[in-house]
């Protein structure tokens, strides 16, 4: 049934400049003629208008929250299949019939493709190996989730969280039909485990899921995650490697009380 059914892929944008142009491109080649949808935040006009070149729809967000973002990008969208794609993760070859074939199948509410980084490095290989995994926590934003129109209406769509609101939304997902993991791979950019250090950044994202698993709010979460992720963006800041470390240590440690408080930043 979904053997030519149209696709909207939807690319929520946080300031990702040239970045964000070499998405919309990349989409394009894996998904021929599909419509692209950019929600984007703090983009320049130049950038903008260069997207728009390139035949986009191109929406403007007033928040600075990806949750808030693919869920506006969903409410624009006109096809039968939404992709959700991060602005840095390529879509693999023929992403169009690979997604088109999985949906034909009875049942299926949705998926994502596994994940491959651009950079070699052991921590990357074994998060790679472990997107091969079909539970449902499994499933995340950087895989580029897929599902049919009628799957995320019934599913409640995106949450407007700023951070986790892929893991709820394939949480709700599957609750709607099964999701299937595709052989083929995306690959995602490692910037921030370049930019913090493989370990730590392993270590860290970890704590932050336990957290969230926990009970944790997102939104509470968000406040601790938010400056690593600037750090990471600006390389001025990752020379107090010093005073980096310090507050690296105090909030690591607020995150482990956080899961030891089951709910107690709801």
């Amino acid at each position: 049934m979904a053997i030519g059914e149209r696709i909207s892929a939807i690319i929520p944008s946080l300031r990702e400049g040239r970045r964000l142009l070499e998405s919309i491109r990349a989409a394009r080649s894996a998904l021929g003629s599909c419509e692209v949808i950019v929600v984007a935040f703090g983009e320049s006009a130049n950038i903008r208008d260069a997207a728009r070149l390139e035949g986009v729809l191109w929406v403007e967000s007033t928040k600075a929250n990806r949750g808030h973002q693919l869920q506006l990008g969903a409410q624009h969208a006109t096809g039968d299949l939404f992709i959700f794609v991060h602005a840095d993760s390529r879509l693999p070859v023929a992403a169009a019939q690979l997604v088109r074939s999985a949906m034909s199948v009875s049942g299926v509410a949705g998926g994502a493709f596994r994940l491959q980084f651009d950079l070699g490095h052991p921590v990357l290989s074994m998060l790679s190996w472990l997107s091969r995994l079909r539970i449902t926590a499994s499933f995340l934003g950087d895989q580029c989730l897929f599902c049919s129109r009628r799957a995320y209406l019934d599913a409640g769509g995106f949450h407007p969280e700023p951070l986790f609101e892929d893991v709820g939304f394939a949480r709700r997902l599957s609750g709607v039909g099964a999701l299937v993991r595709l052989a083929a791979s995306v690959t995602t950019s490692a910037r921030r485990f370049r930019s913090h250090g493989h370990v730590r950044q392993l270590v860290w994202n970890a704590l932050l899921f336990a957290a969230f698993h926990l009970g944790a709010s997102p939104r509470r979460l968000h406040e601790l995650y938010e400056p690593r992720r600037r750090s990471g963006t600006h390389s001025r800041v990752q020379h107090r490697r010093g005073a980096g470390r310090r507050v690296d240590r105090r909030v690591d440690r607020r995150v482990v009380r956080v899961g030891s408080r089951r709910g107690a930043l709801q």
